[in-house]
């Protein structure tokens, strides 16, 4: 079973968001590392994450090994956020939609953080460290959603397959 986003929540997911992805190491340590780029299948039902192999070393380690995965999307401008969770995440071939995908979402975040009044060489920065060369991209099919913005609604559970 998965979970379907709606079409808010896809539209969302694939707007100007921070990205972080999690797995746990065999050792119960957690490991984290930004996200490149998302694509939401068609079906609403699975999410594509981009991410650098080099950057992701231990997340992508700890996913070899069993972990489950957990992708958090945050808004810079609202700090509105989205939490998917799933047992697994599997590789799949890079293609050239995800090195689109990928430029895009690098010029879309720095874009947001442009408009949040950050310096121009701060946002050419995250321009540069967002567009990977070495892109890895991980299909991972959500079995819970959270709405995890701040606030008193924060970990509330939008929805469970």
């Amino acid at each position: 079973m998965s979970v379907q986003l709606s079409p808010e929540q896809a539209a969302f997911l694939q707007g100007p968001v921070s990205i972080n992805v999690s797995a746990v190491e065999r050792d119960g340590w957690p490991c984290v590392t930004r996200a490149h780029g998302v694509i939401v299948a068609r079906d609403r039902r699975a999410l594509t994450i981009l991410l650098s192999a080099r950057r992701a070393h231990a997340v992508l380690h700890a996913l070899d090994t069993g972990s489950g995965i957990a992708a958090a999307f945050t808004r810079p401008a609202t700090h509105a956020t989205l939490q998917f969770k799933a047992p697994r995440a599997t590789r799949v071939t890079i293609n050239a939609a995800h090195r689109r995908c990928n430029v895009a979402y690098a010029a879309a975040f720095a874009g947001e953080i442009g408009e949040l009044g950050f310096d121009d060489d701060l946002v050419q920065g995250v321009v540069r460290l967002l567009t990977a060369s070495d892109l890895v991209a991980l299909r991972m099919v959500p079995e819970i959603a959270f709405d995890q913005t701040p606030g008193p609604a924060a970990g509330r559970m939008l929805a469970t397959s």
